[in-house]
């Protein structure tokens, strides 16, 4: 047996608590139409997870619950339980007994629950999958469900062979890993987006990187090379000096000595001496400021030189910095970004743990208060002990008591009789004539009064004769008084005195009943106490089961809360990380603004710098201008002064061209020396500003340096060169945001990687499935092909019957046609079979799907109502030989189809609108009737048929590689990146782990 028991309560019509047993071998329920037969078909349905309120003819899932009646308050909750048996271990799980339940409520609610434990609708689905028990499989058959499978579309009549072949199961899993493949499939499309974008940053950053570390060799070369040819040109313009300085003194010295020479010319002349020494010390006066202004011009043009240089320099810093600043920024703006997203997420689960603290401090609260309880519950249970220990003492007085005064009744009530002479006869004689004359009397009075009433009614007056019968009758009606006084006498004198004094109210009587009484009390005092124990026992029970639940509750709402803390802590931490990152990157920021301000001062300083030169400049020309000529009217008045004298005047002048030559030359090397000095300052400054290093601190490289200042030169424009190939937009954080950007890359190949392998073991899933499932159902269908040709010529006493395969090149999705040739007629479509040819039609493919998997249990709504006679016989008789495999309970009003069962179930309403069921047993009597209406066939042979031809199956998939070496893995990791995109080898525990998913 599988269905034991069905329970329905607020169902439909079943108001009341109902409680269904079903019996092994075939159950017919019976009963006149709208009893509510069908609705023990719907909730056994509705038990099993049907969703679909029309499949239960109601428009809502609410219309289930019982409505009410005239007489009947409408319920709020509807609910039906399901018992089976599953002691052969055919649904999965190892009770020997379930219980099914299902409890809606009008507001909507709906519960499902497994032996108590609540569950999900499709839990239960998933439970009576491949076992031909469900909502949507063949074990409830109504006069509907028979027309569909023979006028619905092909493709839709699978449903009957795909449970029959048990794969259901394995279909909603290949569904379930279809939808798995999209979803990895859409994840796929994702990390490969974010793979691409990663893989751009990482492209780019990467060249950038290569470009930035050539960048900085090759500035580092270029420094060094330009710090050799400063220092080469330092160690020039030093040496220079160290000449001039020689040049300087000898010059000097040589003008100094043509001057005296002049002076002994000048002294020996007699005019003009005094104009003309004059005018010699004011050109001498004019050739020295001269050679200063000379000297401050060059030292002028040469600072502007390098300011500008400067300039250059500093405009291409800032431009760098201010690109710095950009990246700096950015990456605080996605820093802060992600700092917000982690926030978010640590609010969010804040919020969780504390509602699972306030779940746990509810739990801890319900532990007390149930603990509480049950000590309060067992401290009034003993106190109830201890009373009913009191009542039972108190009792067992009572009963003493009791014993003792009855033993006086019986032996005075003895005495009494004794004494009274009592006589049994005496007192029954008395009592009878008492009797007799109080009946005399009332009759006597009845007619007399209705006498008295007649006349009365006529309104006559009263005469003589009336008056006579008047005093006549109070005559005989005193008489008839004497004589019931003397009767009553005669009645007391007969009857125990002692009887009165027995029943006073302080008598022995009245003491005994006073005893039992308070028997009675005390037996119903310790009733109520036992029951209130009982209950409290109960209650402890209960609360002791709702303390272990809400103890393991409890339990896991801990774990939770740990495990919720670990990941606050693990975002806390990751916020603390980010936040510290984006601190460093402003403090990074904060600097490089800095770095931008004095860049810019300094830019604003330099341009200052060099107006200032400019204006210098322009005030050196114009003095160097007036100098000039002032020293030509000098020279000019020399002459004319000169041009008097007589004598020595041509060798003064040649003592003077002379003086002019050293004067010039002296001239030259003072601004030579003057220039040197500001070049050495210049270069020294140049070198501070540029790379804010002192170049002296070189100054003992600058002795052993042996390379040509013109490789130097070379050297520097190749560098210079690499340097401009190499552009003017360098990243200077590339190489550390590589780094970050590699590692993100890096970690999303390795996640693109897991989750292609994935995707590759679902599609191998999905495949095998099929593959499987194919096999499975071709070889069911031909089973049931067989099958139903030879139930179709054993209901149709011969005839022939076929299946066919609309489209055997798609196995898994194909339509399936039926074709039937009842005796007598040709072979045709079952759309022109007459009703009751499609329903036994319907009937033979029940059946031969039975043949292969029979359904433990199976419910038939009405299926035989289009039969006649005859084919309720072959109905009947088929169903009969299925009875040892399956339970069946049939709703029939046919007299044939009740013969056939062996057990009977009654619907009926004695109250309207509210259905009860009746139990019937059937005696032997029936039991030969039905041996006698039911003959079987037992000379019925079976043909064979032929297997569906043309059918192409699914391919399995190639079978995995198995290698579980770890140098297998490391090489295969090792790999290049043509190899990875072959297939990854899976481990044995991987595989078995596979194996036990499909």
């Amino acid at each position: 047996m599988f269905l034991k028991s069905l329970d329905i309560f607020g169902f439909k019509s079943f108001a009341d608590k109902t409680h269904i047993s079903f019996s092994n071998g075939i159950t017919a329920l019976l009963g006149p139409n709208g009893c509510g037969k069908s609705n023990v078909v719907d909730a056994m349905k509705w038990v099993l997870a049907e969703s679909k309120s029309k499949n239960l003819r109601a428009e809502k899932m609410e219309d289930v619950i019982f409505a009410g009646t005239a007489n009947r308050p409408a319920l709020n909750v509807a609910e039906v339980a399901l018992t089976i048996m599953n002691e052969n271990g055919l649904l999965p799980l190892e009770d020997p007994e379930i219980e099914i339940k299902r409890r809606l409520y009008r507001s909507g609610e709906s519960q499902y629950f497994i032996n108590g434990r609540q569950v999900g609708p499709s839990e239960i689905r998933k439970l009576f999958m491949d076992t031909g028990v469900g909502k949507a499989a063949y074990s409830v058959m109504e006069q509907g469900k028979i027309d569909q499978i023979l006028s619905s579309k092909p493709e839709d009549r699978r449903y009957l062979f795909e449970e029959a072949a048990g794969i259901s199961r394995s279909k909603a899993e290949c569904a379930e890993a279809e939808r798995e493949l999209e979803k990895t499939r859409q994840n796929i499309t994702q990390i490969e987006i974010s793979l691409a974008e990663i893989k751009r940053s990482y492209d780019t950053l990467k060249i950038q990187a290569d470009k930035t570390t050539k960048y900085r060799k090759v500035k580092e070369e270029l420094f060094n090379i330009q710090l050799n040819i400063q220092l080469l040109k330092l160690k020039g313009f030093i040496e220079t000096k160290a000449r001039n300085e020689s040049s300087i003194t000898e010059v000097e010295e040589k003008r100094d000595k043509v001057r005296k020479e002049i002076e002994e010319i000048n002294n020996s002349l007699t005019e003009n001496t005094d104009l003309v020494n004059s005018l010699q010390e004011q050109v001498y006066v004019c050739q020295n400021e001269l050679t200063q202004i000379q000297s401050m011009k060059n030292g002028k043009l040469e600072l502007q030189k390098q300011q500008k240089n400067r300039l250059a320099e500093i405009r291409d810093k800032i431009a760098q910095l201010e690109a710095k600043q950009a990246t700096i920024q950015t990456k605080i703006d996605d820093l802060t970004e992600e700092v917000g997203e982690a926030q978010s997420g640590l609010h969010e689960k804040t919020k969780y743990l504390e509602d699972i603290k306030k779940n746990i401090e509810s739990f801890q609260q319900s532990i007390e208060a149930a603990s509480s309880q049950i000590t309060q519950n067992d401290t009034e249970a003993n106190e109830k002990r201890m009373q009913i220990e009191e009542l039972d003492n108190a009792r067992a007085q009572l009963q003493k008591d009791l014993t003792a005064i009855t033993e006086d009744i019986v032996t005075m009530l003895d005495a009494k009789l004794k004494d009274a002479g009592y006589s049994e006869g005496a007192m029954n004689t008395a009592k009878s004539q008492l009797e007799e004359t109080l009946g005399k009397l009332r009759v006597f009075v009845e007619g007399r009064k209705n006498i008295f009433a007649d006349a009365a009614k006529t309104g006559s007056r009263p005469n003589e004769n009336l008056t006579q019968q008047a005093a006549d009758a109070f005559a005989e009606a005193h008489n008839m008084v004497q004589l019931l006084e003397k009767a009553l006498t005669s009645y007391i004198n007969a009857s125990p005195a002692f009887i009165s004094e027995f029943l006073a109210p302080e008598g022995i009587i009245t003491k005994k009943r006073e005893i039992d009484a308070k028997i009675a009390t005390n037996l119903k005092l310790i009733s109520e106490y036992n029951q209130i124990i009982k209950d409290l026992n109960a209650s402890n029970v209960t609360l002791a089961m709702k303390i272990d639940e809400y103890k393991d509750t409890l339990s896991k709402h801990r774990q939770n809360e740990v495990a919720v803390g670990e990941q606050l802590k693990s975002a806390q931490e990751k916020i603390t990380i980010l936040q510290r990152n984006i601190r460093s990157e402003e403090i990074n920021l904060k600097t490089n603004e800095d770095e931008v301000y004095t860049e810019n001062k300094r830019l604003e300083d330099t341009q200052d710098q060099i107006d200032e030169i400019q204006e210098e400049l322009a005030e050196i020309e114009k003095r160097g201008a007036e100098t000039v000529d002032r020293q030509n009217n000098l020279y000019k008045q020399i002459d004319e002064c000169n041009n008097k004298v007589s004598g020595k005047q041509n060798d003064l002048q040649k003592k003077q061209e002379l003086q002019k030559k050293f004067q010039s030359q002296y001239e030259q090397l003072s601004i030579s020396m003057g220039s040197l000095d500001t070049e050495i300052r210049n270069v020294k400054q140049n070198f501070l500003d540029q790379y804010s290093r002192d170049l002296m601190e070189y100054e003992e490289q600058m002795y052993k340096i042996t390379t040509p200042v013109a490789k130097l030169k070379e050297d520097l424009a190749a560098a210079k060169q690499n340097l401009e190939s190499l552009g003017h937009n360098i990243n200077l954080m590339a190489p550390e945001e590589f780094t970050e950007v590699k590692d993100r890359y890096e970690r999303q190949e390795a996640n693109y990687k897991d989750t292609k392998r994935t995707l590759e073991d679902l599609e191998r899933v999905s495949q095998e499935i099929k593959a499987k499932s194919s096999d499975m159902f071709l070889d069911t269908y031909n089973k049931i092909k067989k099958n139903f040709h030879n139930m179709f010529r054993r209901l149709f006493n011969g005839g022939h019957a076929e299946l066919r395969l609309e489209d055997p090149e798609n196995i898994l999705t194909t339509g399936i046609d039926i074709l039937a040739q009842p005796p007598g007629k040709k072979l045709e479509s079952i759309a022109l079979l007459s009703g009751g040819e499609k329903t036994m039609t319907a009937i033979a493919l029940l059946f031969a799907t039975y043949q292969v998997r029979p359904s433990p249990f199976c419910l038939l709504d009405e299926i035989d109502a289009a039969l006649d006679d005859k084919n309720v016989s072959s109905f009947v008789t088929a169903l009969r030989s299925f009875a040892n495999m399956s339970q069946y309970i049939v709703i029939t009003h046919n007299r044939k189809t009740v013969m056939g069962a062996s057990t009977m179930l009654g619907v009926t309403m004695e109250e309207s609108g509210i259905s009860k069921i009746i139990a019937l047993r059937l005696d032997d009597d029936i039991e030969k009737i039905k041996a006698e209406v039911i003959k079987e066939d037992d000379n019925f042979v079976e043909e064979d048929v032929e297997p569906e031809q043309g059918v192409v199956l699914p391919q399995r998939p190639a079978p995995r590689i198995k290698d579980n070496t770890k140098e297998h893995i490391q090489e295969s990791e090792g790999n290049s990146q043509e190899s990875q995109d072959n297939q990854t080898p899976e481990s044995p525990a991987e595989e078995q782990q596979k194996q036990e998913e499909e």
